[in-house]
């Protein structure tokens, strides 16, 4: 596998939209509002990759993320497990530009993996492990892809049901240490999202605090001028 390369910039607004196109024809877990936030975590990056390439992903490993620790995580779990099979690596310039939600940067990355799907399809490019690309109509390279059902897409791409009960049901196994790993992450990232709420409550609260003396402190100065004037008032009334 070549060294990771930073992802080029699309060359025409054709190309813009033909990838926009292409990316919701595909049936993915959350609505897209934003691409560059929606698409930060990683999660419906791995959800397209197993739409079309449902073996090479377990989606179990991705976890929705607010944390830039956690949304790394998931971009190198990626990274490390499955596009290495595609032939290639997201550069890690275009991991923080994502994870950032730079303008622009998720479309060259998708970009990118459009073109391996694409090449994949016309077998041009051999896909590592056992997953195989999913051909019936698919998606090309070239154009808008017709949806995907079945075993490819994500509605379709939950684990194989559980053997019924019975003789040959395949005993319960402990979580594997990647996914416990991966439990860990998900903890810590959960710690610092909730470490940062709580700064966040915190701060606002002297504010408050600073607010309501300054209120005080002009409740006080009205009053001390409203005295002023009550006496000189009376003064004037006097003459």
């Amino acid at each position: 596998m070549q060294p990771a390369q930073i992802a080029p910039a699309l060359e025409t607004d054709e190309d813009l939209q033909s990838l926009y196109n292409w990316v919701d024809e595909i049936p993915l877990s959350r609505p897209k509002r934003n691409i560059s936030r929606d698409f930060a975590d990683g999660v419906l990056f791995a959800e397209i990759v197993n739409h079309f390439f449902p073996r090479i992903v377990e989606m179990h490993n991705y976890s929705a993320a607010n944390s830039n620790t956690q949304k790394l995580y998931n971009w190198n779990t990626l990274n490390q497990k499955v596009l290495k099979k595609l032939g290639y690596n997201i550069h890690q310039q275009d991991l923080d530009e994502v994870i950032k939600a730079s303008a622009g940067a998720i479309e060259r990355v998708l970009w990118q993996l459009k073109d391996k799907i694409g090449a994949a399809q016309q077998g041009l490019l051999k896909v590592q492990g056992p997953g195989r690309v999913s051909t019936g109509g698919g998606a090309s390279a070239g154009g808008r892809p017709p949806p995907i059902s079945g075993a490819g897409s994500v509605a379709g791409s939950v684990p194989p049901s559980a053997p019924p009960s019975g003789r040959g049901q395949a005993p319960l196994q402990e979580p594997s240490p990647a996914y416990a790993h991966k439990q860990k992450m998900q903890q810590e990232a959960d710690l610092e999202l909730l470490l940062e709420k709580e700064q966040a409550i915190a701060e606002l609260r002297e504010m408050v605090g600073i607010m309501t003396e300054k209120i005080k402190k002009l409740e006080q100065l009205v009053k001390i001028k409203d005295s002023k004037i009550e006496a000189l008032t009376q003064k004037m009334q006097k003459h």
